[in-house]
């Protein structure tokens, strides 16, 4: 099993810093600064269909993986594209599913759904009902930051961190 945190906190004017640390609490990845400095997109990110992007960088500063947010389909409201290491991840609304979170990835032909409870800011990704790693957020001076656990090393780490990164640009305001 592995433990993180993932804290995401309020830059002026309307930025997110995402940092991830591990269990000692030693920083092991953040968002590129001058991906979110001076960028008109991002401060619109509330709004679903302004695209984006968000580089994550390691303590070197090699990019680890890059979350992009796409103009999403009709009538769906949230569609991202995760790049790390030649792969592409991508996170869209599930229609099919009638309860919130409603946001599902396909990795390597494998549909994985990530489900939880928006009011007690608990999530988590499922794989035909078993749990792969849970989430919880509680509230932060300037932000949210997120307990994570990781069971299961059936997907990539970009994944998992990518998808805490999601489930707050989604529901950071819940």
């Amino acid at each position: 099993m592995i433990r993180c945190t993932m804290r995401a906190t309020s830059r002026p004017p309307a930025a997110m810093a995402y940092a991830f640390y591990d269990a000692d609490g030693l920083k092991i990845l953040h968002n590129k600064d001058d991906a979110l400095v001076d960028r008109f997109d991002y401060i619109l990110r509330e709004l679903p269909m302004i695209p984006y992007t968000l580089s994550l960088i390691d303590a070197d500063g090699n990019e680890r993986f890059r979350l992009e947010r796409k103009t999403p389909p009709p009538f769906q409201t949230h569609a991202f594209q995760l790049s790390f290491d030649g792969e592409v991840v991508d996170f869209f609304e599930d229609k099919a599913r009638f309860s919130l979170p409603n946001l599902s990835f396909i990795y390597r032909e494998k549909k994985y759904d990530i489900v939880g409870f928006v009011r007690n800011r608990e999530f988590f990704i499922e794989e035909d009902e078993l749990k792969l790693m849970s989430m919880t957020a509680s509230p932060v001076a300037g932000g949210k930051e997120y307990a994570v656990a990781i069971y299961e090393d059936a997907l990539p780490l970009a994944v998992y961190f990518a998808a805490v990164i999601i489930m707050d640009i989604c529901f950071h305001n819940y």
